[in-house]
């Protein structure tokens, strides 16, 4: 089975999908043979995982205590990775099918709302560094995935005045999709494209001629977060900010889909859920001072 994960993380990473989903299925998929040779003491083989293993991994990921959301990560993994396997012809069924994610009690997405966004912003400005502030703006403004935002190249940006877009080629399932630019992202990746260097192709790059790294985004992210003494802020959370922004704005669900590349509306219905600052934010209408 060895083979076949590494096989098949190769798989997740030239398929568009984002470093952080290929680590985090890696990284489940590897919990669930460690538990199986704890269990049977021996390398577990593909053709003989069952569904009633499967149960039962789940089962022990509930007995340790491991949040819903991280117990069905781990089965859409298993799901994931036996369904590639049936693909290549290394087994007949997928053994995950008929095992439940486990209930779990919807909340919405973590976001900043307008006074963290600007108490970011102000952090990353007062830094003076062109390109941070245009990496900043371009994930407030535009919802890119990181993974998309690394490697977003030159030649995929248009930066004409009356219809300024970039065009996303690394999506999941390498979708393409095209994202308008608003004035402010217009301007802060213009800046920053007049100073580069261009050596690579890439619109962000690192020390090299490589594209920027995710990790490196990430890590960028944190600094700035820290400074502006907000709980730390990840570029998914900047994804998120910028799908709530827009539905607090009034624009549809379907629109709001098409900009996040999202391939289900399901998935962007959660930023409609109502939270405590909603609720705050409707009765406070009412108020008569």
């Amino acid at each position: 089975m060895k083979n076949s994960l590494e096989q098949y993380e190769k798989y997740l990473q030239k398929n568009g999908h984002s470093s952080g989903t290929a680590r985090s299925y890696g990284g489940d998929l590897r919990k669930f043979v460690r538990w199986y040779q704890e269990i049977e003491g021996r390398q577990p083989d593909i053709k003989s995982i069952s569904p009633l293993d499967l149960a039962e991994f789940k089962r022990h990921l509930i007995n340790i205590g491991q949040k819903p959301t991280t117990v069905n990560r781990a089965i859409m993994a298993l799901s994931s990775f036996f369904r590639w396997a049936v693909g290549q012809k290394l087994l007949e069924q997928n053994p995950a099918r008929g095992v439940r994610l486990v209930k779990e009690n919807k909340t919405a997405p973590k976001f900043l709302d307008r006074e963290k966004q600007s108490a970011l912003m102000k952090a990353v400005q007062s830094s003076g560094k062109i390109r941070d502030i245009a990496i900043v703006t371009l994930l407030l403004n535009t919802g890119l995935i990181v993974s998309e935002l690394c490697f977003l190249k030159i030649y995929d940006v248009n930066l004409n005045k009356r219809k300024s877009s970039i065009k996303v080629r690394s999506g999941n399932g390498r979708k393409q999709r095209e994202i308008p630019l608003n004035s402010t992202a217009r301007e802060a990746l213009q800046n920053w494209l007049n100073i580069c260097e261009n050596r690579s192709g890439f619109v962000f790059y690192g020390k090299g001629s490589d594209s920027l790294t995710p990790r490196s985004v990430e890590y960028l992210l944190k600094k700035y977060s820290c400074n502006a003494r907000l709980e730390k802020v990840t570029p998914h959370v900047l994804r998120h900010t910028f799908c709530k922004s827009l539905i607090d704005a009034g624009v549809p669900v379907d629109r709001v889909a098409l900009l996040a590349g999202h391939e289900s509306l399901n998935t962007t219905a959660k930023y409609t859920m109502v939270n405590g600052v909603d609720l705050l934010s409707a009765v406070e209408k009412l108020a008569w001072e």
